[in-house]
């Protein structure tokens, strides 16, 4: 029985330390020409609140409905980095939605992909969310209301593995990115994109920023 016991305890510790192994890594710093710098701390294996957040930031139809009064529209060429579907007669549309009401002059932005008959429609149910700028807090953007939080909870919230540049912090995973502009230690604004691929490196990032 004491046999059985102790062999219990020792394959319980065994699977503890795996885990706990699995769960950090140790903290790497490299800094390269451009000054950005990449940091790794105690990084969460597994599925985690930022890859939830990056995959599904923004309940697009319903912001959109809240925003239907006071929101203005116009066709974008796209940048070259966007995530670009191959579809024929397709277009990317900006909306803008202007409130002087709000803390800077700067409009919150919204880049969608359309295509299809329906493309020049406010209420296009098949669009697909390429980017959003947001200047502003909002409480309408729901879980994207970034705006005033600090960097220690963002870091609480995603984690510190993050690219660093001159103002801000850039977090990513696979083909999408979030930018973060950052005033005395608080979101100024901030940047969603979905990309065109899934190499996220420190050119990218700084032609995102520039």
């Amino acid at each position: 029985m004491k046999i059985r016991v102790l062999t219990t305890i020792f394959l319980v510790f065994i699977s503890c330390k795996n885990v706990s192994d699995k769960e950090t890594e140790q903290v790497q710093i490299v800094v390269d020409s451009t000054g950005l710098k990449i940091e790794k701390a105690e990084k969460y294996i597994g599925i985690s609140k930022l890859n939830s957040f990056l995959e599904n930031p923004l309940n697009l139809r319903e912001f959109k409905k809240k925003k239907k009064r006071e929101v203005t529209t116009s066709v974008s060429n796209g940048k070259e980095y966007y995530f670009n579907p191959k579809n024929k007669d397709s277009i990317f549309y900006s909306y803008f939605f202007p409130d002087l009401k709000k803390e800077s002059i700067k409009m919150d932005e919204i880049v969608v992909f359309k295509y299809g008959e329906n493309k020049h429609t406010y209420d296009d149910e098949i669009e697909t969310l390429i980017e959003f700028r947001i200047f502003n807090p909002d409480s309408d953007l729901g879980k994207a209301n970034l705006y005033g939080l600090t960097k220690t909870e963002l870091e609480s919230e995603f984690g510190t593995d993050y690219l660093t540049f001159d103002n801000g912090i850039a977090y990513s995973n696979k083909n999408k990115i979030l930018t973060i502009e950052l005033n005395d230690s608080k979101v100024k604004s901030f940047r969603y994109i979905k990309l065109n691929t899934e190499n996220v490196d420190q050119d990218l990032i700084q032609q995102i920023i520039e």
